[in-house]
């Protein structure tokens, strides 16, 4: 079951959907890139409820909103020239674009990332951001298994399959056949940032949900979690491509 509402908080309207899961014991509130918000309440929870809800917590939704809208505009600004900036394990490296008769390649030389395109692509492809994406991809993969191996025995589970893909509205999530799906952009967070998303979802193997067994489990595991997950919201909005 389903619904939406709205709330007004000073001047500004907040709109939401709400949720209504019988499996869910407390309500939770989340706020996607695309600025939109989702309640997620018991079964039973009035309409009344949930918009004082809303109401308590419209102060932080709206720094939440503010903080994608300054992603989107972040990430209109992105030009893919030689020069710019971007991020990979928290640390800034500037763009360095060469065209070559050679294959396209990106290394990641000192502090730059160095981008090579053939003299003969396709101008109407964006070569270097498909090279960046693939070069994000594959090194998130990497850091990803590196981080599950370490927390997947601390948990005394297999390491589980783990997919890279671009999430619009997570860092990661598990599916209920037990895969990892972590969003390639985390790669340009600190490792400290990327072993939070992991172990976070690892324990949803344990529990589905946001319970407190899911949280206290999450403690035990990374005691500092809570700082990392800080973070993240904090900085997230800086993790574009």
């Amino acid at each position: 079951m389903t619904g939406t509402g709205a709330i007004l908080f000073g001047t500004t309207t907040i709109r939401y959907t709400v949720s209504f899961s019988s499996r869910r014991k407390k309500a939770a509130i989340a706020v996607y890139p695309d600025t939109s918000v989702a309640v997620t309440v018991p079964t039973g929870t009035t309409h009344d409820s949930v918009r004082e809800l809303v109401q308590k917590k419209a102060p932080w939704i709206l720094e939440q909103i503010g903080g994608f809208e300054h992603l989107a505009m972040f990430d209109a600004t992105k030009r893919y020239v030689s020069g710019e900036t971007f991020l990979y394990l928290g640390r800034q490296y500037r763009l360095k674009i060469a065209v070559r008769g050679e294959e396209l390649s990106v290394k990641l030389v000192g502090g730059y990332f160095e981008v090579t395109i053939p003299d003969d692509v396709c101008p109407e492809v964006d070569p270097v951001r498909h090279a960046l994406c693939a070069w994000y991809k594959e090194h998130a993969l990497q850091k990803a298994r590196e981080a599950v191996r370490v927390y997947a025995q601390r948990l005394r589970l297999d390491p589980p399959k783990i997919t890279i893909r671009r999430q619009l509205k997570r860092w990661g999530s598990c599916t209920k056949d037990g895969v990892l799906n972590i969003n390639f952009l985390i790669i340009m967070a600190p490792m400290s940032q990327v072993e939070y998303v992991v172990a976070h979802e690892l324990c949803h193997l344990r529990h589905k949900d946001h319970s407190a067994e899911f949280w206290d489990l999450l403690r035990l595991l990374m005691p500092d979690y809570e700082i990392r997950k800080e973070r993240l919201r904090k900085e997230g909005w800086r993790y574009v491509l």
